[in-house]
């Protein structure tokens, strides 16, 4: 063979390694997923803030001078207990037992009107804020089960219960109740938090990844084709699916690893 004819058949053979290379690479790329028959629970998350269901917040109206302080910020006090004395008002007592987590004014100091003076706050007695969008708020109703996952505290979510749902100042807010929190959760606190606001059983479930513009590239019986499909409730994983020529056989063909 002489040397221009072994340099073509060389030449050759390295395109058609490269094209075969290519195409390889370009199925390797291909991720392939399959629909399946399952349950769906539908939830909503979102970040939930720690609060006290027993407070209260001392406040004149009028100007007036503490006398004499009782207590101090992180005392435990009983119902009924002295916790501060204001000239010409009086001594105002604990409405219940609380810990006092806020004091403004010392003794001597004068207070302004409506200003906060103290504020006590029921530890024993907490429940879950979670400010919802809109569209999430419509989902919510009274009754519907929680998770809450504290990030610093190991183990199984901690269970709750929507107790209702009220908008507050421009927010739509979910208040969920948990029977027993532990009682190193104190006000303010946040976790993450789960609403599971439906459950469809025994649907056609289709991953929400394989879904590009309302469709999904469809390989059946080695034919390749984008199909059209429609889709209900979803977990952020699996979507169900309403409408579609898709059998659970078919494969899903995602770009990517």
């Amino acid at each position: 063979m002489s040397k221009k004819r072994f340099i073509l058949v060389f030449a050759a053979v390295v395109v058609i390694l490269i094209g075969i290379g290519l195409g390889w690479s370009r199925r390797s790329q291909q991720q392939v997923l399959h629909a399946k028959k399952g349950d769906l629970v539908e939830a909503i998350y979102g970040l939930g803030k720690v609060r006290s269901d027993e407070t209260f917040e001392l406040k004149l109206g009028v100007i007036a001078n503490i006398s004499k302080l009782y207590v101090r910020e992180g005392d435990l006090v009983q119902k009924g207990e002295k916790m501060v004395a204001v000239e010409a008002t009086g001594v105002f007592k604990a409405p219940f037992t609380g810990t006092v987590t806020s004091i403004t004014y010392q003794e001597g100091e004068i207070i302004t009107p409506q200003a906060p003076i103290l504020r006590l706050e029921n530890l024993e007695r907490n429940y879950i804020e979670v400010s919802l969008e809109q569209e999430a708020a419509l989902k919510v109703r009274p009754g519907q089960s929680t998770q809450l996952v504290f990030e610093s505290i190991l183990g199984a979510p901690i269970e709750g219960k929507v107790k209702n749902i009220y908008p507050k100042k421009g927010e739509f807010i979910a208040h969920i109740d948990v029977e027993k929190l532990n009682s190193n959760i104190l006000p303010g606190m946040t976790a993450d938090v789960v609403i599971q606001v439906g459950n469809r059983k025994g649907v056609t479930l289709i991953p929400v990844k394989a879904i590009s513009g309302g469709q999904v590239v469809r390989r059946r019986d080695g034919k390749k084709e984008k199909i059209v499909v429609e889709v209900g409730r979803s977990d952020g994983i699996w979507a169900e699916l309403l409408k579609g020529d898709l059998q659970i056989s078919d494969e899903l063909l995602v770009k990517g690893k």
